[in-house]
């Protein structure tokens, strides 16, 4: 009998050697989480493992996590270059190299006659990875510089895919998505689950949690469902540090954060009752609030939580004498077709881009009268 995506998931990482998980560039918190829970549950289960987000950087609110310094911003040293000498009777009497106009010359000294060049042999080695599992990334190309810089390594590598969004593209060789739940952290909770219930620890189950509180906004979105709750019963029951989610998701803006947030309510614009808002941050704005680029996420996620019923969330604002825009959007739009014009990049949830030249208001009235297009 064929064996289920659960089982064929089991079997890989059993099989696996050394494991790569990766998430997306524009990641979420439930990102983060799903990553770290998934890290320690293959620890627990004696395997090598890496996790690496491109540009990674960890947000503060996220610091409470556990292992959170183990998510790198890039991956490398993945293949070894091999050059093997077929020295017969000749023993080597000396090795030495020398790095001359980015060309390396390596010389062998026998101890006597000499080596033939047919007897030298380069090659690759294996890979460093020989399985990756990919989480809440919709496709490849969300995954940033990690896909990009290693398509060869992707291709050549078994992906496992754990995803909960209907969109989607199924690019693993091994697919365990399902558009019913609320977020990546109830998929990763059943298929931890299948592997041992006794794996799960207060650790595991602080970050499983995290996942989902975040990406439900504390289980007040709409795709919320019964399995939802027990799921998170049971993460309660195993200990999961509810007090120190809430605390560091929603308790912990910086007062910069709160600042910046202050000065875009002050510009809040909307369309087609709250479904498209947007808003304006100039680089005095920024100087006032003693904020940075780095707490524009926080101001993002203080807009969605206070605006009913928004869907799509723009935020304009300069940068190095151009304008910057992130377009934020929950789940029934796509931001990168919103921002198609533009050329951006990110994921479905998130885009950027910027305007070379243009002033704050230039940017707002050609960027918005390109979404109210896409929106119909």
């Amino acid at each position: 009998m064929a064996l289920n995506e659960t089982e064929q998931i089991i079997k890989a990482i059993k099989e696996s050697r050394h494991i790569l998980i990766v998430f997306p560039r524009e990641f979420s918190p439930d990102s983060v989480a799903c990553a770290l829970a998934l890290y320690l549950v293959l620890k627990k289960q004696d395997k090598l493992a890496d996790i690496a987000s491109a540009g990674f950087v960890l947000p503060k609110n996220l610091k409470f996590l556990p292992q959170a310094e183990a998510i790198k911003p890039e991956i490398n040293n993945l293949q070894k270059f091999v050059i093997t000498v077929e020295a017969g009777r000749n023993k080597i009497e000396n090795l030495s190299y020398n790095l001359e106009n980015d060309k390396l010359k390596i010389y062998l000294t026998p101890k006597s006659g000499s080596f033939d060049k047919d007897a030298v042999r380069a090659e690759s080695s294996d890979y460093k990875y020989d399985l990756i599992i990919s989480l809440d990334a919709p496709d490849l190309d969300s995954l940033g510089a990690i896909y990009q810089n290693f398509t060869e390594f992707f291709y050549n590598t078994t992906i496992v895919n754990l995803d909960h969004k209907a969109e989607n593209e199924h690019f693993g060789q091994i697919n365990l998505t399902n558009p019913n739940a609320a977020a990546t952290a109830e998929v990763l909770f059943g298929l931890i689950n299948a592997i041992d219930k006794n794996l799960m620890d207060q650790d595991i189950a602080t970050c499983l949690l995290t996942g989902l509180i975040a990406k439900t906004r504390s289980f007040k979105t709409a795709n919320v469902t019964p399995k939802t709750l027990e799921i998170a019963g049971q993460l309660l029951s195993a200990e999961a540090d509810r007090g120190a989610i809430v605390k560091n998701l929603y308790r912990s803006r910086s007062v910069s954060t709160l600042n910046l947030w202050g000065r875009a309510l002050a510009r809040l614009k909307s369309q087609a009752g709250n479904k498209l808002t947007w808003s304006l941050i100039t680089e005095h704005d920024f100087l006032e609030a003693g904020a940075d680029e780095n707490d524009l996420p926080d101001v993002v996620e203080e807009l969605i939580s206070f605006i009913p019923g928004v869907e799509t969330v723009v935020l304009f604002y300069q940068k190095d004498a151009n304008v910057c825009v992130m377009v934020n959007t929950l789940k029934n739009q796509n931001a990168l077709y919103l921002a198609s014009a533009f050329s951006p990049q990110g994921s479905k949830n998130l885009a950027t881009f910027c305007l070379l030249e243009k002033t704050l208001l230039e940017a707002e009235k050609e960027v918005i009268d390109k979404i109210k297009e896409k929106l119909g």
